[in-house]
This record gives C-alpha cells, sequence and structure tokens, in this order.
C-alpha cells in the first residue's frame, strides 16, 4: 500500500471524527474498493486506536465484507436512487454491533441525478458514527457532492509495491486486483502469443470456471488482435466482434474488454478519442453487437 496515503488515513483516523465522508479517487477500481476496506478497518479495529490489526474479528469480517456495519453499494451502471433511498432507512437506525456504521459506494461517477441528489441529502447532515467513502475514478461527479467530502487521491500500486516486474505490470495495465491474482498461479507464462482466433474459447472457458488463467488468455488474444490489427481483413475483424458479442453473458464482462483494449493501445491510436465515445456508448441501451464491430474497426 502506497505509503503516503496509509499516512493520510492515520491522520485522519488520529482526529477521531464523530462522522464524515471520505471520496477516494483514482485509476484502478478495485485499488479504491481495497484501501476504503482498509479505512473501514481503521475506523472500526479495536485493538489500535490509529490504525488496524488486520486480525481481529472486527477487521477479518471487514475484510470478507461480513461485517454488520459495513455496506457495499455497487453497480457497474450506476446505483440506482432506490438503492440510496434503502441506504437513508438503513442510516436512520442504531449500529448493529455498537461500531461506527460504515458506507462504501463504488463508481460514484456514474450516478444520475436523482440518485446523486438522494446521496447528497444524505452526507449533508451524516448521524453521529456514520462513515461515507465514496469511490471514483474520476472527478466528474456532482461538484455538490464533492463539496461535501474529504478528496483523498489513491494513486496506483507501483510494480514493486506489488512484487511484479514491470513487464508482468504493463501487461495487467497496473490493476492491482489482476496481479494479485497472476501471482497465486505458478509460472503462467505471460510472453507466449495467443492468436485472437481463440477469443470466443477463453471468453467462454472463464465464464464456465471463473479460473483466473482464463482471463489471461482474454488478455492475451486482446494483445494479438491489436498488435496484427492493420493486417486483417474486414472478416477478421467482423468475426472477433461477433466471437465477444456470442460469448460474453454479462455486460460487464464486454465494459473489462473495451477498457483493457483501450488502455494497452493508448496513445498509440489515432481514433483514441473515438473509442473512448464508443465505450462509453456500452453502457446505454444499445445494439452490443454492433457498438463491438464499431469499436474493433476502429481499434
Amino acid at each position: 500500500m502506497n505509503e503516503n496515503v496509509l499516512n493520510i488515513l492515520k491522520k485522519e483516523l488520529k482526529l477521531n471524527r464523530e462522522a464524515g465522508t471520505y471520496i477516494f479517487y483514482g485509476a484502478d477500481r478495485e485499488n479504491l474498493k481495497q484501501i476504503a476496506k482498509i479505512f473501514a478497518k481503521g475506523l472500526n479495529c479495536k485493538e489500535i486506536d490509529d490504525g488496524f490489526c488486520d486480525r481481529c474479528e472486527t477487521c477479518l469480517r471487514i475484510e470478507k465484507e461480513t461485517h454488520g456495519d459495513l455496506e457495499i453499494l455497487e453497480d457497474i451502471s450506476g446505483i440506482k436512487v432506490d438503492k440510496i433511498r434503502e441506504l437513508v432507512e438503513k442510516n436512520s437506525v442504531s449500529s448493529y454491533e455498537g461500531n461506527r456504521k460504515i458506507y462504501i459506494i463504488r463508481d460514484v461517477e456514474k450516478l444520475r441525478k436523482e440518485s446523486g441528489n438522494a446521496l447528497l441529502k444524505l452526507i449533508e447532515e451524516p448521524n453521529k458514527n456514520s462513515f461515507f467513502i465514496l469511490l471514483t475514478t474520476s472527478l466528474n461527479i456532482l461538484p455538490t457532492i464533492k463539496s461535501r467530502g474529504i478528496l483523498i487521491k489513491i494513486p496506483n500500486e507501483t510494480a514493486q509495491e506489488l512484487g511484479v516486474s514491470d513487464e508482468e505490470y504493463r501487461f495487467f495495465l497496473g490493476r492491482s486486483s489482476d496481479i494479485y491474482q497472476y501471482k497465486t498461479l505458478n509460472d503462467y507464462d505471460l510472453k507466449s502469443i495467443l492468436s485472437f482466433e481463440t477469443i470466443g474459447k477463453s471468453i467462454k472457458l472463464y465464464n464456465e470456471t471463473q479460473e483466473f488463467k482464463y482471463k489471461i488468455d482474454i488478455y492475451k488474444a486482446l494483445r494479438d488482435f491489436i498488435n496484427v490489427r492493420d493486417y486483417l481483413t474486414s472478416i477478421d475483424k467482423i468475426f472477433f466482434a461477433e466471437e465477444i458479442f456470442l460469448n460474453c453473458t454479462k455486460r460487464e464482462l464486454i465494459s473489462e474488454i473495451l477498457n483493457y483494449s483501450t488502455s494497452y493501445l493508448g496513445l498509440r491510436s489515432k481514433n483514441l478519442e473515438k473509442l473512448l465515445e464508443i465505450k462509453k456508448m456500452s453502457k446505454a441501451n444499445i445494439n452490443l453487437k454492433t457498438l463491438l464491430t464499431t469499436y474493433f474497426f476502429n481499434l
């Protein structure tokens, strides 16, 4: 964990606030959640005043997300207003375990106006011992929400902090959750080439097993497509997009594939702005097959 971030969190814990709203922002979505859980441990750990022991029952249950005073709201497409209203009701009752109540709300940048306004009312005058940790990969959020929270930037963990090589770090785009899973595998070769034509098979195997090695194979197939895209025919590109569409059972996985492809290619694409616009459209109610075909034609 980044030492500067840890020191900031420790200083906040020493202030012993009665309530509060924090906005953690950074590029690594999963890392944001992990840091939020670390802060939640610090707020409720009974063993250490300005930190957390990571051994007591409270810390362990927060890590497993089974603690009675921890609520995590997440919806990749944006949290609906009904969920925020449910949170208002939960916040009105006493703590289940006599501790501080922690509400971790992910992807705040995706909140629609109605949901954002409902959240604003909740954090404007928080109940005693209620703490809201808002997570976002962008500060393009309601200014009124931004002004009510303590902003803390969460940088990506470095290759050294994660204990991997620069090459491994680049392959996973610095995403901590992927790297942690990768490190549980034994001698998995990231250098070997896997043809883009295997993308459908890799997605299917990943859907069936949820084994991380098949997710790596998806990344490899995407990497191969990007590397050979200038030599592919229109039929090859249509085939590739259709294989993704036919085998992806969840919109979330399609979003991950688009995110990985865009980030891996980065500034090397002359169509980067167009790709970002197409990627943004994946959250809307549109024909995903057409979207994927358009995206990979412009990659």
